[in-house]
């Protein structure tokens, strides 16, 4: 096991990052842009809504009125 380790992570490796025709690398490209995106908006859009509270709380705060 141990000497097919390296062979088939170069594989994997090459499978990975190496493509046949540009329109394989673009579509890859195009899927990593995708999936890397998403946790960055979900994570802006959960630190909006904690800040909107915030903001709501501080200024029922300040009018004395209740949110």
């Amino acid at each position: 096991m141990t000497t097919q380790f390296p062979a088939r992570v170069r594989a994997w490796l090459a499978d990975t990052f190496f493509f046949e025709t540009p329109e394989h690398a673009e579509g890859a490209m195009a899927d990593a842009t995708r999936w890397g995106w998403l946790p960055a908006l979900s994570g802006v859009a959960a630190g909006m809504e904690q800040a909107r509270e915030k903001h709501r709380e501080t200024a029922a705060r300040q009018t004395g009125l209740s949110g």
